[in-house]
């Protein structure tokens, strides 16, 4: 695990009914939803966490998901952190494992004990794979603390003068320059295995003051900190090599591993309480309120309070590392399923809500050599990264890391499009002008043909033209080519001038060839045209014998239709005279 922002893990879990309630035929008010952490609450009341635990769970399941992981975290320098909260009656000394008894099961262990034992075993893990590795072993010194806070007065439990029976103490809180919260004159024994971590967990719990009241017959009434700080010396390898394999360089880790077990929150109506059973009840909700004060702090986003409440309890500073500080922190949430404690569930369900949102900033605890190593190796690290990138020809920037030989490509690419660019307007601008120039020389070439009356043949020369100026445009790019491709010879210019003869001497035939064509085709066109003009001469010929024939058949018919006409007339006249003659000699008669 690496350094960043964690955030504050919440689990429930959910005991029993015990053998009052079962008497007072209590019912569960509690249930689950499978395969999801999520618990329910009477009928409509759902809460989801990191992971639900329900009646069944025993103590090896809880150990293993959730708590395993983070012992294994601080052999990484990495500090964690326990917290067991809940009502009074709810199971959270059971759970941790404070209480003393010889007589307790495997099965019934509480998680100090088995955090120890995985610690412990861990270690001789670690130290027999250095072995067999070849490497050095790492070395560990554990040392352990066992206090309480009773009535705001901080108890050592460790203590072999007796302040603790007493219940008087000089404990202070302080603060080191790393901003490490810890306690001045607090005792403090080295342990080598499990069982001597467990003789002081039997010794403190012991000390630790308890009482009977109407909710726990055995009630907890001060909150219990138990803390095992590992001090570890370790080989790591470095950049370096010597000879054949890396070189190895010692490192100093620490790491705290801290249990809490708070005293449950109660209500004296409840309870029943009175005199110093009342006092202390009103002392441990203070402390509850205090917590519960900077957890919203911590952890309401809609607040966003920039002021977090530490100093307002003696149990909040010693929390200070745990919450929004350096550490792990896991929050195991005890309630009850039976229906008579329905509202402290669920208060401690919303209580535990509100811890999911608390961020903690977990950094590894190195001592100052080795953070100053590490610094200071990361730093030439980074040098001769830099170094090597200038060799390189790169550098690095805002905008990344780049290169000396990539910029300069990029800037010749930009200049060689600016340049392709320019040679395609200026190609533009000479084709323009090569049309322009073939346009005024068809002009001058075909003015004799204006003049002759010869005016459609302006379009085929200057086809001709164009293509005589694009041969002379070839001529000169195939020269500059082949003069570029030429290599510097010792000798007279001459060689030089043979050798771009070839293309000159091609491109003058093809211009030839191209000039011979066109006079061929004008010679073509010319006889094409004057025998279309002798064509037309005959056909005009013959349309005008037509004509003549057709106006001599005319004047004929009308010949022939006048002397038809006089032919009657004279019939006519001859009638009308035999008539007048045959009258005439009628009357005679």
């Amino acid at each position: 695990m690496t350094d960043g922002d964690v955030s504050v893990k919440v689990c429930i879990r959910v005991r029993p009914l015990g053998a009052r309630e079962v008497i007072d035929c209590c019912r569960v008010c509690t249930n689950f939803v499978p395969g999801e952490p999520q618990i329910i609450l009477g009928s409509d009341k759902a809460f989801t966490y990191d992971k639900v635990y329900d009646l069944e769970a025993g103590q090896s399941e809880i150990f293993k998901s959730s708590i395993e992981s983070l012992v294994d975290s601080c052999f990484d320098g990495l500090n964690t952190t326990i917290l067991a909260y809940g009502q009074t009656g709810s199971g959270k000394t059971y759970t941790m494992g404070t209480q003393f008894d010889e007589c307790i099961r495997e099965t019934q262990r509480g998680m100090i004990p088995r955090a120890v034992d995985h610690l412990f075993d861990k270690i001789l893990i670690l130290r027999r794979e250095a072995q067999e590795a070849g490497k050095i072993p790492p070395e560990f010194k554990v040392t352990a603390q066992f206090m309480e806070l009773y009535n705001e007065e901080i108890l050592d439990l460790l203590s072999p003068s007796g302040e603790a029976k007493g219940k008087k103490s000089n404990l202070k809180i302080h603060e080191d320059a790393g901003g490490e919260i810890y306690v001045d004159g607090m005792s403090t024994e080295t342990v080598a295995d499990s069982n001597e971590v467990l003789r002081c967990l039997q010794q403190g719990a012991l000390c630790r003051t308890t009482a009977s009241t109407d909710m726990n017959a055995v009630s907890s009434r001060s909150h219990a900190l138990f803390a095992l700080k590992i001090h570890q010396t370790r080989t790591v390898p470095t950049n370096e090599e010597e000879g054949d394999a890396p070189a190895q360089e010692f490192e100093n880790l620490t790491a705290k591993l801290v249990f809490v077990d708070l005293a449950g929150s109660e209500r004296l109506k409840r309870t029943g309480a009175t005199g110093d059973r009342a006092k202390e009840g009103i002392s441990i909700n203070g402390g509850l309120l205090a917590l519960g004060n900077v957890i919203s702090a911590l952890g309401d986003e809609k607040r966003k309070v920039s002021h977090v409440p530490y100093r307002d309890s003696k149990l909040t500073r010693l929390l200070q590392d745990s919450l929004g500080g350096n550490s792990q922190t896991l929050m195991l949430a005890c309630v009850s399923p039976a229906d008579r404690d329905f509202m402290e569930t669920l208060n401690t369900l919303k209580y535990a809500n509100r811890a999911k949102n608390i961020k903690n900033k977990v950094v590894v605890n190195q001592d100052k050599t080795s953070r100053i190593i590490n610094t200071l190796r990361e730093e030439n690290m980074r040098l001769q990264q830099e170094l090597m990138e200038y060799k390189m020809g790169q550098r690095s920037g805002e905008e990344g890391t780049y290169s000396d030989l990539f910029t300069e490509n990029t800037m010749l690419r930009a200049d060689n499009d600016k340049l392709r660019l320019r040679i395609k307007s200026m190609k533009e601008a000479q084709d323009s002008k090569d049309e322009t120039l073939a346009e005024l020389r068809a002009k001058s070439l075909c003015a004799e043909f204006t003049a002759s009356g010869e005016t459609d043949m302006t379009e085929m020369v200057q086809g001709y033209i164009k293509e005589i100026e694009t041969l002379r445009t070839q001529l000169l790019e195939k020269d500059s080519a082949a003069t570029l491709r030429t290599p510097r010879q010792k000798g007279p210019p001459t060689s030089r001038l043979s050798m771009m003869a070839t293309p000159s001497t091609m491109m003058n035939d093809s211009i030839n060839e191209v000039i011979r064509e066109a006079k061929c085709d004008l010679e073509k066109t010319m006889a094409k045209r004057s025998k279309l003009e002798h064509m037309k001469d005959a056909e005009q010929t013959r349309v005008d014998n037509d004509e003549n024939k057709e106006n001599i058949e005319e004047e004929e018919e009308e010949e022939d239709s006048e002397e038809e006409m006089d032919c009657e007339n004279n019939f006519i006249n001859l009638e009308d005279e035999d008539e007048e003659t045959i009258g005439e000699i009628i009357q005679n008669h």
